[in-house]
């Protein structure tokens, strides 16, 4: 049997770093076994659910190169089937109407409660007239016997069980017309044909549910696989306060490969630290995922998105930094940039490359002498700078002023003031590298200019 697996985001807000990370390993799964990868967007909440959200999260799974197979299914367009099964298995006795109001609910929920066991109810009403009768919630009849048991073999976590007897009778729907989630997971997934299951392990409660469903159908059971989850500083589920959870959100500042990268290495013990897809593919396995949950590391993100800005072409930084208002740079002087930086939105910290820098005087003064000292041998550089062929390549220069630094004693009086007076920062590339990127001329426009600041 073929493979085939399935991402289903809701179109209710932007796709989550954690399910960009289940659409991963539901894309390596698929590429490692010749199978299909699908896309269902699970619109039912017709309230929450925008056009604009579905629109955000395809855009997101494209930027991180995840296509998938086919078209694009959703469950609004599906409606007439999650009534025709419905109407299937309340003709078959195997699901009923349950005319409870929600405040009898809720006091058996409180009852509960009190007495300390799970909440579940076992509704009066499927063996009686008013089980058959329209109207009201729409309930799975579950066997109640104390030995009876729902299991699966979980791919990641090994044998998983429940009694069924502490699931009481379930909801599917609020009406033939509305169906609820559990159910048209099990409708969507038997129609589409999906071999495994591989989402969050938030999931797992609802498994049991579902198996449940599909035996009720007389459907064959995929195979389940329950990821571990994206955990935030403070190792509780990683949310928006945490800061940035939309995967889109992080286009501007990271490569796609190095979010793919990250995301893929965060769960998955794979050979080495920087993994392509292709890698990836190669190397995936349930086995090697992780069962406990990992913490979203920024640190390491930055990392990780370092090592591939540092071998990305440079004809394809230059496309990226161009949206970058007065961004210029020969493809030879963009390593200057790259093997510098972490996040893409830092760049800007670069831009005395191609903008005047504006000076500090404070910033000017190296920390070992004063204003008037630091001055005094900027003035001193430029001179040296004036005098210098900038034919002779830039390790002649800084042999020159190398020279110059034993001379005065204090190689930082130099440089520092050189630094400053071309980037106006006080972090930088080599000041001798970027000079010869800004050219002879603009370079002595900058000193002279930082020079006067005495003045």
């Amino acid at each position: 049997m073929k493979v085939k697996v399935r991402i289903a985001p809701s179109p209710t807000g932007f796709l989550h770093i954690g399910t960009a990370q289940s659409a991963l390993y539901n894309w390596l799964f698929a590429h490692k076994n010749g199978g299909e990868f699908h896309l269902r967007i699970e619109d039912t909440d017709k309230e929450r659910s925008t056009k604009e959200y579905e629109q955000s999260i395809l855009d997101a799974l494209e930027w991180l190169g995840l296509k998938w197979d086919g078209k694009v299914v959703r469950q609004s367009e599906n409606t007439a089937k999650y009534r025709e099964v419905l109407e299937q298995l309340l003709s078959e006795g195997k699901v009923f109407y349950c005319h409870h109001t929600k405040d009898e609910l809720e006091a058996e929920r409180q009852a509960q409660e009190g007495e300390k066991v799970p909440p579940q109810h076992v509704c009066n009403h499927k063996d009686s007239e008013k089980g058959t009768t329209p109207g009201g919630i729409i309930r799975l009849a579950v066997t109640r016997d104390a030995d009876s048991t729902v299991s699966f073999e979980d791919e990641i976590r090994g044998h998983i069980e429940f009694k069924t007897s502490l699931l009481g009778d379930f909801s599917i729907a609020k009406s033939l017309d509305e169906p609820l989630y559990n159910f048209a997971v099990v409708v969507d997934d038997a129609d589409m044909e999906i071999t495994h299951v591989i989402r969050g392990e938030d999931h797992i409660s609802n498994t049991p549910k579902q198996i449940l469903i599909y035996e009720a159908l007389g459907l064959a059971v995929p195979k389940f696989a329950h990821l571990p989850l994206i955990l935030g500083s403070d190792k509780s589920k990683l949310s928006k306060r945490h800061g940035n959870t939309a995967a889109i959100g992080y286009k501007k500042d990271y490569l796609p490969e190095a979010v793919i990268n990250f995301l893929g290495t965060l769960s998955h013990t794979f050979s080495k630290e920087i993994m392509t897809k292709k890698e990836m593919i190669e190397e995936f396995e349930f086995s090697k995922v992780h069962k406990s949950g990992a913490v979203f590391d920024v640190k390491k993100l930055n990392w990780i998105n370092s090592q591939w800005v540092k071998n990305l072409d440079p004809a394809i930084f230059w496309k990226i930094m161009n949206v970058i208002p007065g961004f210029s740079l020969s493809d030879d002087d963009t390593t200057l940039i790259t093997e510098r930086l972490e996040r893409l939105s830092d760049a800007q910290e670069f831009s005395y490359f191609w903008k005047e820098p504006e000076y500090d005087k404070e910033l000017l003064k190296w920390k070992k002498a004063d204003l008037d000292k630091s001055i005094e041998t900027l003035t001193e550089v430029k001179k040296i700078i004036d005098d210098f062929d900038f034919e002779k390549g830039k390790d002649g220069l800084r042999k020159v002023l190398d020279e110059f630094s034993v001379k005065v004693g204090d190689k930082g009086l130099v440089y520092w003031p050189f630094r400053v007076a071309l980037t106006g920062r006080e972090k930088s590339p080599d000041p001798v590298d970027i000079a010869f990127v800004l050219g002879k001329e603009k370079t002595l426009e900058r000193v002279e200019k930082a020079a006067r600041l005495s003045s």
